[in-house]
């Protein structure tokens, strides 16, 4: 009975795997680091939970409603754009089962005059959290976070 593989066969599939074997995992690479999460999210994030809380202070205070819908609507038109700028830089994985966005939590306040300057404070910081984005954005998106930037201080102006 003959081997299907002669002893010289055999050497030289040897010597071919030890020397395919770098360049095989060569090939290979290891697994990226995930990106760092886009500073724009953050303004996103901040954005609809001003204008959730908007509509909720818009319910409560009557005397108000005008006011804190402008801001409601402001605020849900700038979270709309940023999100449309953070999925166009880095579209969403596509899955079959798309999770429902998470409505954020509207902040209550005493009584009016503390709704206001609890509204303007909320504007105040992301006024300021959006300053400073807009320093370190690429010039291609400096120009919408500039946008919040000026809707945040017409809309505390708004309420002054």
């Amino acid at each position: 009975m003959t081997p299907l593989l002669g002893r010289r066969a055999l050497l030289r599939l040897g010597a071919l795997a030890v020397l395919a074997a770098p360049a095989v995992t060569a090939c290979t690479s290891e697994p990226s680091a995930p990106p760092p999460p886009d500073p724009l999210a953050e303004l996103a994030d901040a954005a609809a939970a001003d204008a959730a809380t908007a509509r909720g202070l818009a319910a409560q205070y009557p005397a108000l409603t005008a006011k804190f819908q402008l801001v409601a609507t402001n605020r849900d038109a700038q979270a709309v754009a940023l999100r449309k700028e953070i999925d166009r830089a880095t579209p969403p994985p596509s899955t079959s089962s798309s999770a429902a966005p998470s409505t954020p939590q509207a902040a209550t306040y005493p009584n009016q005059a503390a709704a206001v300057a609890g509204m303007i404070a909320s504007l105040a910081a992301a006024q300021d959290k959006a300053t400073q984005v807009a320093l370190a954005a690429p010039t291609y998106r400096a120009g919408l976070v500039g946008s919040v930037v000026a809707g945040c201080a017409c809309l505390k102006e708004l309420l002054s």
